[in-house]
């Protein structure tokens, strides 16, 4: 995972702190590829249950629907710019 630094220890410390027991990741295609190792490193860190999202990531009004159906408690959607309040100005 060269290409990328996916920042997989702020996803495990997140879900350690919220003892989130069923995770669903959001990857946009390119990190894709990577979906399995980034799986097998936040169950083994967390044993958390990890789903991953695999319809489309086009921004962050791109939300999986059904997540609460499927038990799900956090959500990790990277490659998303975060929102930021507006300031004075904008």
């Amino acid at each position: 995972m060269t290409l990328y630094n996916p920042e997989i220890e702020k996803a495990i410390t997140a879900i350690l702190e919220k003892k989130a027991k069923t995770v669903c990741i959001q990857l946009p295609d390119g990190m894709k590829p990577y979906a399995a190792e980034i799986e097998e490193k936040i169950t083994r860190e967390t044993k958390a249950r990890v789903l991953i999202w695999l319809g489309s990531n086009f921004g962050a009004c791109d939300i999986p629907l059904g997540l609460p159906q499927l038990g799900v408690d956090l959500f990790i959607a990277w490659g998303h710019n975060p929102f930021h309040k507006k300031r004075e100005g904008w």
